[in-house]
């Protein structure tokens, strides 16, 4: 259990840091190429997910436990277990997007992509080490640089504006965006945001309750004031014509801060990519607890876990999707799974523990099936579908358990 150290203005830099990574500033950037400032999406639903962790964070603070923990103690050991390697699934999703937005970064500056790999993962490696107090100042310090390279790079390319009618043109393009696959994002991107382990652990390391909950404040404003500026800055940069030539669109905030000149440019992405593995970092954290979890023996693992938790990342930074949608395909998974089973638990609804496991695991595995034929192209089904397959699959679970005892007794 991590140290509970952390006064309010720590726990809103490090909740910050967890968010304001590759997929917040990269990902939206990219998305921003092709939907304008509809590409806000993931940062905005992050921003109004910490206003609903800050009213749970008092509750969340007093009982010291993590997700698997909670629902571990009404289900039993197999529903703790399940639940945390379900947690990794999701978190792997989200490390191989900060490794591959990293990838990314690099690759813009004529790094190699194999020896830019090597490093990301190195360099997350020794940051996953750091004490807690000191990482939170030193992402505070680097997300403050970064959000002024974006504010200086808008105003070179006249976008103030953009940014200032940032609200009315989000909400005009999501409207317009496709319904279904929007609801999918703003369920697999707020659900973990209040369940997820790598927000959670910030929460539960508070110095008090109220250190939790101003913490879980601050960094909503905080990300609403920031979540507009990658996709504001490129909505930007389209429209002055310095995106002519991008091939990857995943390096759109790369190359718009190489135009700023190749001295300021560069800096301004070291600090851009510190700030953002700040997200792998804390993320590498909430695995390893995860893994500890499934073997109930903390600190067995330490560097070693790490270690295999950073690998597992870099293989999936490979899968070729946008950055968003390596982390909401996974997200998804989760969110069919474990879903439904939190809802009963937080709605005072009891069901047995083997019940709930079987939940849990129809639920993913479903998801995943489904999100294995979109991959493959099996089927022809549309995005979006894992999701409520997954959560049908884990509401027939508790149907069919309580329809098992009557058709018991008639075939007796």
């Amino acid at each position: 259990m991590l140290q509970r150290n952390l006064g309010a203005m720590h726990v809103a830099a490090l909740l910050v840091s967890a968010s304001y990574g590759v997929a917040f500033l990269l990902g939206s950037g990219e998305m921003a190429v092709h939907s304008g400032m509809a590409g806000s999406l993931y940062a905005i639903i992050t921003a109004l997910g910490m206003l609903a962790l800050a009213v749970v964070a008092p509750t969340l603070w007093r009982g010291r436990e993590l997700i698997w923990d909670v629902l571990g103690e009404h289900y039993g050991p197999v529903v703790r277990k399940l639940v945390a390697l379900l947690s990794l699934i999701w978190m792997a999703g989200v490390l191989a997007a900060q490794i591959h937005g990293g990838i990314a970064v690099l690759v813009a500056v004529g790094l190699p992509a194999t020896h830019a790999l090597a490093v990301i993962a190195a360099t997350l490696l020794v940051m996953s080490s750091i004490e807690l107090g000191m990482a939170a100042m030193l992402f505070a310090c680097c997300l403050l640089a970064t959000n002024l390279a974006l504010v200086h790079a808008l105003v070179a390319s006249h976008g103030l504006t953009v940014y200032l009618h940032a609200w009315p043109s989000f909400l005009q393009e999501t409207h317009a965006a496709p319904r279904a696959e929007t609801l999918v994002t703003i369920a697999a991107v707020g659900f973990l945001v209040i369940t997820g382990s790598d927000y959670q652990q910030f929460v539960i390391a508070a110095r008090r309750p109220r250190d939790a909950w101003l913490g879980c404040v601050l960094a909503s404003l905080l990300l609403m004031v920031t979540g507009f500026l990658p996709a504001a800055t490129v909505v930007a940069a389209l429209h002055a014509g310095k995106l002519s030539g991008l091939t990857d669109t995943a390096s759109a905030i790369p190359w718009i801060m190489l135009q700023t000149g190749r001295s300021a440019g560069l800096t301004c992405i070291s600090v851009i990519l510190l700030a953002a593995l700040g997200s792998g970092t804390a993320i590498a954290r909430a695995m390893s607890s995860a893994l500890e979890g499934l073997h109930a023996s903390e600190g067995r693992y330490g560097y070693a876990s790490r270690l295999l938790i950073i690998a597992i990342g870099c293989a999936i930074a490979t899968d070729g999707q946008a950055i968003v949608s390596t982390i909401v395909s996974l997200n998804v998974v989760y969110v069919a799974a474990v879903g439904l089973l939190f809802l009963f638990h937080e709605s005072g609804r009891q069901v047995a523990p083997r019940c709930a496991s079987a939940m849990l695991l129809s639920g993913a595995i479903v998801s995943l099936l489904v999100s294995a034929m979109n991959w493959t192209g099996i089927g022809h089904l549309p995005a979006w579908f894992p999701l409520p397959a997954g959560l049908f699959a884990s509401a027939c679970v508790p149907v069919a358990w309580q329809f098992a005892p009557l058709l018991g007794r008639v075939r007796s």
